[in-house]
């Protein structure tokens, strides 16, 4: 079967029309539309059409077709995006420790805060002698993690002091020596800084009593005194002329003085006072520094080393 010739399928020279097909026309009275736009063109309505006509004639002067006119309904704009997070506040940073914690509670070997918080701070290890007797003592401060750890509920292995924390002889602050004369019973307490962040020299301790004050501490700075250092070979013709004395070598300043539970800095003024047996608060008049802080604890820690000696469940080094 043959294809018609008005179908696609049909040759080039076989196609035609229809012999049905009539081709629509126009009436009469319809105007081209090409013609009716350039009599518009021609013909000066408004300034509005002036303007619109100086613009197509620009454009075709140019070379461009004329442009498509929108005439799709303006869409109402979205409303700006308000972020939340640019008036938001955030909190104050997160602080692991208690940096102002100024009381504090001995739990051997673990020194606790009290009132703004509850939770250990410093740690403590004991060295003694062949013999038994004290010989050394360490402080060091816990780190964040290390707290927040002993702070948690207790467990069946641990059931009263919580999960064991090993010391860090690394993170030492202070380490005090008990110096004994052998024959005389005399003792003699220092203590010495290992950090950056610790008091230089030696810390050196002295008790004593009288009928009117009781007992009292004092607590005394001990530096080098490099204008009278005997190695010094500019200091040679003074020794030979006036002898060696070692309290010459050392400029010696009372750090602080302790009676009756108050402790007094060299000025006079109450840096920390006492209060039960194993506690002690720190007074505002050291400032927000950490380092003095540190500094009082561990002279008070010293203090009740040298009187009345501190012992506790495995106090064994390293533990």
């Amino acid at each position: 079967m043959e294809a018609p010739p008005y179908s696609p399928t049909a040759a080039t020279s076989e196609r035609q029309l229809p012999s049905d097909y009539r081709p629509s026309e126009r009436p009469e009275d319809d105007e081209d539309p090409l013609d009716s736009l350039l009599r518009r063109q021609k013909t000066p309505t408004s300034p509005r059409m002036q303007h619109h006509r100086h613009w197509s004639s620009s454009s075709s002067a140019a070379g461009n077709a004329l442009q498509p006119v929108a005439t799709a309904p303006q869409t109402a704009l979205a409303p700006s995006f308000h972020d939340p997070f640019t008036s938001f506040e955030f909190p104050p940073d997160y602080a692991p420790v208690d940096e102002l914690a100024r009381s504090f509670r001995l739990e051997a070997p673990l020194i606790h805060t009290t009132k703004t918080s509850n939770m250990p701070r410093y740690q403590l290890m004991q060295e003694f002698s062949r013999s038994g007797r004290p010989r050394k003592l360490h402080i060091r401060r816990l780190m964040a993690a290390e707290s927040r750890s002993h702070s948690l509920p207790s467990t069946p292995l641990s059931p009263s002091y919580g999960p064991v924390i090993r010391y860090d002889e690394d993170a030492t602050m202070y380490t005090m020596n008990c110096y004994e004369l052998i024959g005389t019973g005399y003792r003699s307490y220092e203590m010495r800084g290992y950090r950056s962040s610790t008091l230089g020299g030696i810390i050196k301790a002295e008790s004593g009593k009288s009928l009117l004050s009781g007992k009292w501490t004092k607590i005394w700075h001990m530096t080098k005194n490099s204008r009278k250092d005997s190695l010094n070979v500019e200091n040679e013709a003074r020794l030979q002329k006036y002898g060696y004395h070692a309290d010459d070598e050392w400029n010696k300043r009372l750090l602080f003085y302790v009676k009756k539970g108050i402790w007094e800095n060299g000025e006079g003024r109450v840096v920390a006072q006492e209060g039960k047996k194993g506690e002690v608060e720190v007074c505002e008049t050291i400032g927000n520094e950490g380092w003095k802080r540190d500094l009082v604890v561990s002279c008070w820690i010293m203090q009740m080393w040298m009187r009345e000696g501190l012992r506790w469940t495995n106090d064994v080094k390293g533990w």
